[in-house]
């Protein structure tokens, strides 16, 4: 990878120093520039905004075209499952519920390898580069293998406290069971997707995403409706798909340089395992910020009976649609940022996230003009009843108004990840969450109904989305 400034500009690359000069030259250009603001110097150190806007575009497309693979398999899946029966699906579902909420809470894994590559490339070394995504595969793949024991022995305690029926219940376990076997494959998933990020990749995820998701189909038709093995051959197809996916992206790493084998002895250090699993309990406190707060917002709509809870089920299927789009500004954000911070090149750093944040607010404007002429239209893709949809048309407005803010702060999320300060979004996901239960109490003692229950605070957390959505994952859902 090339950093240089040009001819002339310092030792080629392949120079044992080249990396650290380029960045000292590159800085005092930098420094130069600002002092020629008057006569228009900046403007030349500086990228220009179509040059930005191409950058931004080539990550950000694939990470969208990302967005749509796992919703589109998610609901042949269901279909698929549906076909053995209504006990069948109910199982599947709380099964994935499950292994999903257990696994999400090492997302963080992705957030901490992307600047640690992001740097290493910065200062084109590859073999930095290879022993940091090492290191944190090792990690990935011994909590990975702890959390399988810990799902296949406690997989009946942990579906009970849902309270399933009894069938409901018995083919859950089973389901789990099996799916447990997949939690090495998704907590790699995670290291692997931090590491092409680092490097500006979204590519190369989005084709093992298409690969995983073709096994998961095909198998799914052959286990489920050929061969007739029910829930458990649901949970083969889905954990043979992680572990495909997982393979063809340390093969990728492996053909980008991104992992050498050779490396692959070199075991992370005990202060290796500190750093890494530091940034775990923020995210921690995080992930349970947001689920309480979405249990809580369903527990309100559930008590408001069976129109209100259709109703929404209907507002968050499509907040849920466009906070997965929107998200792709954090992943975009994040992976910028960490790049232009390990150059040393602050000044590029803020020139994205500005251009991503007047992007944001075009798109979000855009989605809330639509949400707005489209609210008493959108309901009825869901529901044929006339009152579900006008219980949901009456709180389609109110999410509305809050789209032009949902990508501004998946891209500022994605800036104070990709600067590595994770606490900081830890803190204010638990600020937020806490906001929105206050906002709750108040919504069940005052009688405001469903308009009252605002959209899904998944924006607070968009690690929860990210890890859910991105591909080969969970089903991305894109770090706390």
């Amino acid at each position: 990878m090339n950093f240089s400034n040009g001819p002339g500009s310092g030792p080629e690359p392949g120079h044992p120093s080249w990396g650290h000069v380029g960045i000292a030259q590159r800085r005092q250009r930098r420094v130069e520039a600002l002092e020629k603001t008057d006569d228009g110097g900046l403007a030349e150190a500086l990228p220009e905004a179509d040059g930005l806007d191409a950058e931004i575009l080539r990550l950000l497309i694939p990470a969208t075209l990302a967005v749509f693979l796992d919703p589109a398999m998610a609901l042949i899946d269901t279909v698929i499952v549906g076909r053995l029966g209504m006990h069948q699906l109910g199982a599947v579902g709380l099964s994935n519920m499950v292994f999903f909420f257990v696994t999400v809470f090492f997302s963080f894994l992705l957030v901490v390898t992307t600047p640690r590559v992001a740097d290493a490339l910065a200062l084109n070394n590859r073999r930095q580069a290879s022993t940091a995504s090492i290191h944190n595969l090792w990690i990935a793949g011994v909590i990975g293998a702890a959390l399988t024991a810990f799902l296949w022995c406690n997989a009946p305690v942990l579906i009970r406290g849902f309270n399933p029926t009894g069938p409901v219940a018995a083919l859950a376990v089973k389901h789990l069971r099996v799916r447990s076997l997949a939690c090495p494959a998704a907590l790699v998933l995670f290291v692997a997707n931090g590491a092409f990020r680092g490097a500006r990749d979204t590519k190369t995820p989005l084709a093992a995403g298409v690969a995983q998701n073709f096994v998961n189909l095909s198998l799914d038709l052959l286990l489920v409706l050929v061969l007739g093995v029910g829930v458990a051959g649901a949970a083969s197809a889905a954990t043979a798909a992680q572990y495909t996916g997982a393979a063809v992206m340390l093969f990728m790493m492996a053909r980008k340089d991104l992992l050498r084998p050779g490396d692959m002895g070199s075991l992370p250090p005990p202060k290796q395992w500190a750093d890494t699993l530091k940034p775990g309990v923020p995210f921690a406190f995080c992930i349970a910020a947001v689920v309480s707060a979405l249990l809580t917002a369903t527990n309100l709509a559930t008590a408001l009976g069976p129109v209100a809870l259709a109703a929404h089920t209907i507002v968050k299927q499509i907040v849920d649609f466009a906070m997965a789009i929107f998200g792709t500004f954090s992943t975009v954000a994040q992976s910028l940022v960490a790049t232009c911070l390990g150059k040393g090149d602050k000044a590029e750093a803020r020139r994205y996230v500005k251009r991503l944040l007047q992007m944001g607010v075009s798109v979000g404007c855009i989605t809330a003009t639509a949400i707005m002429l489209g609210r008493d239209v959108l309901p009825t893709l869901f529901s044929p009843d006339p009152t579900v949809i006008a219980a949901a048309a009456t709180a389609l407005p109110i999410v509305a108004a809050s789209m032009p803010f949902a990508p501004c702060a998946l891209s500022l999320e994605g800036t104070v990840l990709g600067a590595s300060q994770i606490t900081w979004v830890g803190g204010r996901t638990v600020l937020s969450a806490g906001a929105a239960l206050g906002f709750f109490s108040q919504v069940s003692s005052r009688g405001w109904g469903l308009p009252g229950r605002r959209k899904d605070l998944r924006h607070s957390c968009p690690s929860l989305l990210q890890a859910e959505r991105a591909p080969f994952t969970l089903g991305l859902l894109h770090p706390c």
